[in-house]
């Protein structure tokens, strides 16, 4: 693993605060010789990744005449002007920036002077990348607000960028990190939006795996200042008369921070196409019955990574993972068999909590699916990547095999991330095991290749409450559900490391879930209702290794 936690910084006129590999020039500045800064017609907030010599770089490029500071100053990175304020409209499409009329303060190169911001990997050289892309993840902030990054860039079914549905890359209010696929040597716009004004700091990174079979990772922090409008700064005066001012409704004095705002103007969709993209955003607690906790589908032409509830089967509900809370309650409880193919489960006889591949009556039943997805929208399998656990213990997912034997399919407790390809077309179940009760936070990320040939992914946190958790308390979403577990997979699947060999080179068998009248095999004696059955139709990789797609077809 190549990493930069031990390069200098790089400082170069024009870049701010950024984490560069030792000798690894500013791709922004490539042309300039000598002490002279480059510049752009316009000013404008880029996020570069460059790749030389094996060794990675994550660079906010500022362009302009006017050079931000070096690291360490007390003067931000991104200055976010109070001409940024804008007012979030109706509708389903920005839905993620808040309340219609709501303020939001939007870098996206529409304020006099300034460009259109960007993502770039035009130094990123694809020949020297294992996959042909590189991850960017926002992995933490700090501040008074959220931050959302998006894209409102024209689709790809060829829209106008003034009417596409906006893209979601990194929004702060469902939990960090996020993080998402981009192809190497390519560009894209992007719009950082703020919910509150005052100083942010984030941290971000970059990884990419190496033809070489190493993975290269770059770390940058950035300070954000979101002025807050024309009232900003010096404050009002005090009234002559000493008199004090009439107290101003919370609510309307966020609103008059923004300023004289902009109004966005929401995308105009065809009633039947948001009705059939809809996802819902409501908090719901689910202790029973059948659902596909990880399920795979394109809206509005980007892939997501979603939560099909199929309680009702004839009427399934596609909600937001952040807005889920899962309840493995006390039916759950089980004791760890004496078989040492399960000793990953911990010491036998020790308690844990099963969510069984086969349905159990008073514990939810939860699986993966990809049923909504095609050749026409990817193409071949997908990644169904575990990328971070955070809770009182371990989690593991794995398939039964023949004579009772596990197949481990990830296994927080020995490195993450784990990775699986998915066909396409699947639904499949497995066991999930929590060797202790309380709140864990599970991060997901589904990636693939859309059928334009252009990389994505989408990465989301789902929560569950085991064992004698009040579930009613519970915020969904995010990852602070308490201590890390996983090892070197607490830092959100971005070091590669690659775990023990446990549940290595499995096999995909295309099978369908089983969905009950199968016979309950025991794990062990004295098991109990400990039971599993069926396989999962899956192809394994571990660590962030990958492994060809497995084509599916009937079980034998």
């Amino acid at each position: 693993m190549r990493t930069q936690q031990s390069a200098r910084w790089a400082v170069l006129g024009a870049v701010g605060s950024v984490a560069l590999a030792a000798g690894l020039s500013p791709v922004a500045f490539a042309d300039v010789g000598d002490n002279r800064v480059g510049t752009r017609a316009a000013p404008t907030t880029d996020v570069v990744l460059g790749l030389q010599d094996g060794l990675l770089g994550l660079d906010l490029r500022q362009g302009g005449s006017n050079a931000p500071p070096l690291h360490g100053s007390s003067v931000p990175d991104i200055v976010v002007g109070a001409d940024a304020a804008a007012v979030a409209p109706g509708g389903a499409a920005y839905s993620f920036l808040g309340e219609p009329g709501s303020p939001v303060w939007i870098l996206d190169g529409r304020q006099a002077g300034t460009a259109v911001p960007r993502w770039d990997t035009g130094d990123v050289p694809a020949d020297q990348l294992a996959e042909g892309t590189v991850e960017w993840a926002l992995t933490g902030m700090e501040g008074p607000g959220d931050l959302k990054v998006f894209e409102t860039a024209p689709d790809d079914r060829g829209t106008e960028a003034e009417s596409s549905t906006p893209h979601v890359l990194f929004d702060s209010a469902d939990g960090l990190p996020d993080a998402r696929v981009l192809p190497a040597a390519d560009s894209g716009e992007l719009s950082w939006a703020f919910t509150e004004p005052g100083e942010y700091r984030l941290t971000s990174r970059a990884t990419a795996r190496l033809t070489t079979g190493e993975t290269a990772i770059a770390n940058a922090e950035w300070t954000v200042r979101v002025e807050g409008g024309p009232s900003q700064g010096a404050g009002p005066s005090a009234p002559a008369s000493g008199t004090p001012e009439p107290a101003v409704p919370a609510e309307e004095e966020k609103r008059d921070r923004a300023g004289s705002a902009r109004t966005l103007t929401a995308p105009v969709q065809a009633p039947e196409a948001e009705s059939a993209d809809a996802v819902v955003n409501q908090k719901v607690v689910i202790d029973d019955s059948h659902v596909d906790a990880v399920a795979g589908k394109m809206v509005n032409g980007k892939l997501r990574t979603l939560f099909k509830d199929s309680r009702n089967p004839a009427a399934p509900v596609w909600r937001e993972p952040s807005s889920v809370v899962l309840h493995v309650d006390q039916d759950a409880k089980e004791k760890v068999p004496a078989n040492s193919a399960y000793s990953f489960l911990g010491k036998a006889g020790a308690d844990f909590w099963l969510i069984p591949q086969v349905q159990k009556q008073g514990v939810v039943w939860a699986g993966w699916n990809t049923e909504e997805l095609d050749s026409g929208d990817l193409k071949g399998s997908i990644d169904m990547r575990l990328t971070n656990v955070s809770g009182p213990g371990s989690v593991a997912i794995w398939e039964t095999t023949g004579l009772g034997n596990a197949k481990v399919l990830y296994n927080s407790a020995d490195g993450l991330p784990d990775t699986q390809k998915v066909n396409l077309g699947v639904h499949a179940h497995g066991n999930w095991g929590f060797s202790r009760e309380g709140l864990y936070k599970v991060t997901f990320q589904l990636s693939g290749t859309l059928a334009n040939g252009r990389a994505a992914s989408d990465t989301r946190t789902y929560t569950f409450a085991v064992g004698d958790v009040d579930p009613n308390t519970v915020t969904p979403g995010g990852a602070d559900g308490g201590g890390s577990t996983g090892g070197s997979g607490s830092t959100g699947g971005t070091d590669g490391a690659t775990g023990g060999s446990s549940g290595t080179g499995g096999t995909a068998n295309g099978s369908l879930a089983h969905t009950g009248g199968v016979p309950a095999i025991p794990l062990a004696a004295g098991a109990g209702a400990l039971v599993v059955a069926g396989g999962a139709a899956l192809a394994l990789g571990r660590g962030r290794r990958r492994i060809a797609p497995v084509e599916a077809g009937p079980r034998p």
